[in-house]
């Protein structure tokens, strides 16, 4: 059965992809695409890239087609994904922090999440945020209220 995409890679193309399984510097998927498309180019079968590869016969196509449409760098990395969008801007994130390191509010020992979530909802920052939003952006930062040991204290309070 004729291959729908075959592989012929230039000189320069397989030298990089040379480098880039020998490096140890990439990521593992990067690597197994690499050495796919070198297996290809030596006119090996899909099943034969299968076996040698230890990946599926839906991958070793994926990546040849990838070449043959976007090229090189299409086949060895994927497209950045858009992801949601940023809930807190950097505005927001700054109150954030700053009421973070703040004296808790009066009875409590320290700012819990649940806290800090009702805190920006009510001073208008954002009309909703889940509490696992507000421990990325704070521990991103080495931020955690919920600790004793990290709260900041005035030296008032000594």
């Amino acid at each position: 059965m004729q291959k729908k995409h075959t592989t012929k890679l230039s000189e320069h193309e397989r030298s990089y992809l040379q480098r880039i399984t020998r490096s140890g510097e990439h990521k593992t998927r990067v690597i197994t695409r690499a050495r796919i498309l070198l297996k290809s180019h030596q006119g090996l079968t899909d099943q034969r890239i299968v076996e040698h590869l230890n990946t599926s016969r839906r991958t070793v196509q994926r990546v040849r087609k990838r070449y043959a449409t976007d090229g090189i760098n299409g086949a060895l990395y994927d497209a950045p994904r858009p992801g949601g969008k940023r809930k807190l801007t950097d505005k927001a994130e700054a109150h954030l922090v700053a009421v973070a390191c703040s004296e808790p509010p009066p009875g409590t020992e320290h700012w819990t999440l649940e806290l800090l979530q009702q805190r920006l909802v009510n001073d208008g920052v954002v009309d909703t945020i889940s509490t696992v939003t507000i421990w990325q952006h704070l521990t991103d930062r080495g931020i955690k209220p919920w600790r004793e040991k990290n709260v900041v204290h005035s030296h008032s309070d000594r």
